[in-house]
């Protein structure tokens, strides 16, 4: 291919991932060390009231010619990340808009730590069950008779089709304290209130997560296991393998470049749970990482705040998929 028909090609992807992806990263990473506040100025005003006139000082936002507020601007390097990560509580460097926010108690976990920890726990939880379980599915449908595969097929992709919001709010219902299952579970009886415990809350999050995300990985397991080369398959046949090594030997190296692709778009997808923190909680008992950063842009109207943890968030996806990218280049670079 030519370069200019390359170029031209690719073009429109690479400017379109700029502007969507590239530049708005660039203007967080600026938001976050830097500040901007407005200037201030004292003016002395005349009141009229019942009482007469009388004349009142109080302090309003300058303005310049345009009658547009004068607004000053610094960098503050990264004390948001420090206040972020509660290593500066004492920090000042907050816009004069922003709320204050009280500072945690000694040895208490920062409100950042306390979302890290939670994200990193559903990502241990359910990373685990998707993989396993995506691939126990696609073993099983592979088995089934091909009359019943697209209704099999059609009702395990329900979940991951719906909505993450009306699936996350499913599951409210479901296990509200007059929902479904708290009825069937009195009749055994057995009496959970779902949403008013942490450890139950944070499990349905964890449930949530499994269920919308398991059909993802069961349909591209599934797909990858039609390539399994069937020649292969029926030498171990007749070389006297079993079931389980044919699929240690055979089905798990042809489907290995797909597990490790499951992996890193679930790594970065969890990392970022948002719909169930948001719809089964508010926020209450559970707190990820990326809606903490909602919480502290939308609720503490605190921009800066929220993209120094918007940087975080990144840099912890980053974290997460250097070493399966060094695997992959690795294996790549041999395979060359």
């Amino acid at each position: 291919m030519k370069l200019r028909s390359f170029v031209g090609f690719v073009a429109p992807s690479v400017l379109l991932m700029l502007a969507l992806l590239a530049l708005p990263m660039v203007m967080t990473v600026l938001l976050s060390v830097r500040n901007c506040a407005l200037q201030m100025e004292l003016v002395t005003v005349q009141q009229t009231g019942p009482f007469g006139a009388h004349k009142v000082t109080t302090q309003r936002a300058r303005v310049d010619a345009n009658g547009q507020a004068v607004q000053r601007c610094g960098w503050v390097g990264f004390d948001y990340y420090r206040k972020v990560l509660g290593l500066d509580a004492a920090a000042t460097a907050a816009p004069a808009s922003a709320p204050a926010t009280a500072a945690p108690a000694q040895g208490e976990p920062t409100e950042f730590f306390s979302a890290l920890r939670f994200t990193l726990l559903y990502i241990a939880a359910t990373t685990p069950f998707v993989l396993g379980g995506g691939l126990l599915l696609a073993l099983a449908m592979n088995r089934v008779t091909q009359r019943l595969k697209a209704v099999f097929i059609a009702a395990s992709l329900l979940p991951f089709i719906i909505t993450p919001v009306v699936g996350a709010l499913a599951i409210k219902w479901l296990f509200r304290d007059n929902g479904l299952v708290p009825h069937l579970l009195s009749g055994v009886g057995v009496q959970v209130f779902w949403m008013a415990q942490a450890w139950s809350a944070q499990l349905l999050v964890i449930l949530y997560g499994i269920w919308h995300v398991l059909p993802f990985a069961f349909i591209v397991f599934y797909a990858g296991l039609q390539g399994v080369p069937q020649d292969a398959l029926e030498a171990a046949t007749i070389d006297g393998a079993t079931a389980w090594q044919k699929l240690r030997y055979v089905t798990l190296p042809h489907l290995m470049p797909l597990l490790v692709f499951v992996l890193m778009m679930h790594l970065m997808d969890a990392y970022r749970v948002f719909e169930p923190v948001m719809v089964l909680t508010q926020g209450a008992f559970t707190t990820s990482v990326q809606y903490l950063t909602y919480h502290v842009l939308l609720q503490e109207d605190n921009p800066y705040n929220a993209s120094a943890a918007s940087v975080l968030t990144i840099i912890g996806i980053a974290l997460l998929l250097i070493p399966l990218l060094l695997k992959t280049w690795r294996e790549q670079r041999q395979g060359g």
